[in-house]
């Protein structure tokens, strides 16, 4: 991480992390790394009462380094624990395309011009399927289950109950098999997201989530196993449906107490 956005605590904020006195912290800074995302930036939408973003995310150089395996992955950085309750709640999905001739409508980039700047609309077109998927599955409301080929579509991350003590959890399946496959709630403030640790003579203050799913190749559906995302180099093709090009990350946030200013999302490609 080459450029953070750092802090240090003091004896009128020693009472909000658990790092005490002295103990400098630092999260990604979204300004200068565009595919960090500040959750309190994240615009609110009166349709569903929650903020969100969809960014496309490819493997291009843009979301890290490179030189890993390309596997898709989200890091939920905080430092002040004053924000972590259990009155909030994050979630974060990936999908795939399967739609190619479904109409790309974007807002306005943030930070720049690359692919972590861009916003697709959650409220039209092909972010309007991924908000649907996000939030109630194949279902037009109530639980978020999907059914048949939405089930091979889906890549978890801050989702499927997973938490900052289990990041790895995977999907479950409902009934009859795996006929249906939960989406699953994404954790709490407090449950998904860690402050800086006491005890530690290094701080820690992110809390990584790998991509899963039940799916191999595009139509190919395996609940053996959870299977890693990973993604290919990409061929300049952002309405490519084999899931390997693109992956579309919805980013979501809802309750009563709102984000801390330190609390982002990294989103990578490993």
């Amino acid at each position: 991480m080459s450029v953070t956005t750092a802090y240090l605590t003091s004896r009128a904020t020693a009472g909000q992390t658990a790092g005490g006195v002295g103990r400098w912290y630092s999260v990604p800074n979204p300004a200068q790394q565009p595919n960090v995302y500040r959750l309190k930036d994240f615009p609110t939408y009166s349709s569903i009462s929650s903020s969100m973003i969809i960014v496309p995310v490819v493997r291009n150089g843009e979301f890290s380094s490179g030189g890993g395996d390309g596997r898709l992955g989200v890091r939920a950085w905080t430092c002040n624990s004053s924000a972590l309750t259990s009155n909030s709640t994050i979630k974060v999905t990936a999908w795939r395309n399967t739609d190619k001739s479904a109409t790309l409508n974007w807002l306005a980039p943030v930070n720049g011009n690359g692919f972590p700047s861009r916003r697709l609309d959650p409220e039209s077109g092909l972010g309007a399927q991924f908000k649907k998927l996000h939030r109630t599955g194949s279902n037009a409301a109530g639980n978020p289950n999907l059914t048949l080929r939405d089930r091979q579509r889906y890549t978890w991350l801050m989702s499927a109950n997973r938490t900052k003590a289990n990041p790895t959890a995977a999907a479950s399946c409902g009934l009859l098999g795996c006929a249906t496959v939960r989406v699953g709630d994404g954790p709490t403030f407090a449950n998904g997201f860690a402050a800086d640790t006491q005890g530690s003579r290094i701080p820690s203050n992110s809390v990584e989530y790998l991509g899963a799913g039940y799916w191999k190749n595009a139509d190919e559906y395996d609940t053996s196993t959870a299977h890693p995302v990973n993604l290919s180099s990409y061929g300049n093709d952002l309405t490519s449906s084999d899931g390997r090009q693109v992956q579309w990350v919805v980013m979501e946030w809802w309750g009563s107490t709102p984000p801390s200013n330190d609390m982002v999302l990294e989103v990578f490609v490993r």
